[in-house]
């Protein structure tokens, strides 16, 4: 017997039902003190899942497509995932303490992981990934993780010595992941966007990335969607976009914040609806589909599945109360938050809560704020109300971008925020609020006060 597995198991499953019994939503803490007593934890655990795991890795859309991939492969596998979204090894430790039994068996067959950025190293060589998915880089915590280039060399030194029986799944479209394609024998399923009705000759956004991750000669680019991707080519070493072996194609946005677009699997293409918004989302269920394919999946259970795909709480989430309507878009980076301001942009007479907080899970670094262009939304605003931990640089911000703001507006509490902008709203009509991470469950809770929601956390 392996007594060390066997008291990190024990002392995890009490730690659980401690929680459990409190009502706390602290998912990470079993994870966290049972890799005390065995720090080798996760690996054991994961060796004895038949299938491996799939991980899924990037600055933007981790959650939302590591949710649409449970969806999606849940009917033929009994699935081990860290849902609550707690994405470093404690989070996973946790996950697996729940599925397994006393002697370290675990009741699942897959396991489905979302990882954190500066994790994915170690994700790597502990969980037993039969699939590696990797989303896109972009600047996000800059006092937690440094520059997009730093975290793309950490992964490309985990990824090196992949056996080629794993399979990478690559966004195309962004030339950081697409050089990762270069230093593995893994096999590769590439995926990205082509679509000239949503693709820009000008980049108006933040560039990440401005030089050829391969050789550092200059990047020309033919068009972009968001941010650094697009559709590029060094004029150095002649690095381009690879070949797309699934794509979107035709996408049309709705008014109602829906999507439909063609879908291409290879020699196969079909229409999809879903009730997800922006481009950044069809980067997510690219992804998701390439994972589905992977697997076996038709393409019409691929698109059956994203149709009925619901929104995680926070990334494009619908709260009712009473005859008015809250939506909430989390944003965290200058990337994400564009591509929400974009969405919001094609709308006209929001009610707008923006509530930022710089605590660890945030970043300290508030700087994004300056690289968001939320000028875009100045004249689209009739009510705006500002909170969080950094509530008056949010404001002060927003007065630069031309927003009719007053100081009476201001809540650094959030619960009196929402309580302040939901009292505002006039009958039929929607606040729209945009919290920062550790945000969301305090507007989780305030919420929770006016009308019955999903918890975030049990999701």
């Amino acid at each position: 017997m392996d007594l060390r597995q066997y008291l990190a198991l024990a002392i995890g499953k009490l730690a659980q039902f401690m929680l459990k019994i409190s009502g706390s939503g602290a998912t990470a803490a079993p994870g966290l003190i049972a890799l005390k007593i065995d720090p080798n934890l996760v690996k054991k655990l994961s060796s004895k899942i038949p299938q491996g795991s799939i991980i899924i890795s990037g600055t933007n859309g981790k959650t939302t497509t590591a949710r649409l991939i449970f969806d999606m492969l849940s009917k033929n596998y009994a699935i081990v995932h860290n849902r609550q979204g707690s994405n470093l090894m404690r989070g996973i430790a946790s996950a697996l303490i729940s599925k397994a039994n006393p002697t370290g068996n675990i009741k699942a067959d897959l396991a489905v992981w979302e990882i954190d950025e500066a994790t994915l190293p170690q994700a790597i060589d502990s969980t037993n990934p039969k699939t590696i998915v990797l989303l896109n880089l972009f600047r996000d915590q800059l006092d937690r993780y440094g520059e997009v280039e730093i975290t793309r060399k950490k992964w490309q030194e985990a990824l090196t010595n992949l056996p080629k029986e794993t399979t990478l799944i690559l966004n195309a479209d962004d030339p950081g992941i697409a050089s990762l394609s270069k230093i593995t024998k893994a096999k590769m399923v590439t995926f990205g966007i082509k679509d000239h009705k949503i693709s820009r000759g000008n980049q108006t956004g933040v560039l990440d990335i401005k030089s050829c991750p391969i050789c550092q000669g200059k990047l020309d680019y033919k068009s972009y969607t968001l941010g650094h991707l697009g559709e590029y080519l060094c004029t150095k070493c002649g690095f381009k976009k690879p070949n797309l072996q699934l794509f979107a194609s035709d996408i049309d946005q709705a008014k109602d914040f829906s999507t439909s677009m063609n879908l291409v699997l290879g020699a196969k293409k079909i229409k999809i609806k879903y009730k997800l918004p922006g481009i950044y989302n069809a980067y997510n269920i690219l992804a998701s589909a390439a994972v589905g394919q992977t697997y076996a999946l038709s393409p019409k259970d691929i698109a059956k599945s994203t149709e009925n795909f619901s929104p995680v709480f926070g990334r494009f989430q619908s709260v009712q109360i009473g005859n008015k309507s809250v939506l909430i878009f989390l944003i965290k980076n200058p990337t994400g938050a564009n591509e929400v301001v974009k969405v919001l942009s094609q709308q006209s007479a929001l009610n707008l809560l923006v509530i930022l907080n710089d605590n660890f899970a945030d970043g300290r670094d508030v700087s994004w704020i300056w690289d968001t262009k939320w000028e875009a939304l100045s004249q689209k605003t009739k009510k705006l109300t500002i909170s969080g931990t950094r509530a008056w640089d949010m404001a002060t911000r927003l007065k630069y971008a031309n927003f009719n703001l007053s100081k009476n507006n201001v809540y650094e509490q959030i619960e009196t925020s929402i309580e302040a902008a939901t009292t505002a709203l006039s009958n039929n009509d929607t606040l729209v609020i945009l919290p920062t991470y550790t945000a969301l469950m305090p507007v989780e809770k305030s919420l929770s006060k006016y009308t019955k929601i999903v918890k975030w956390h049990k999701q």
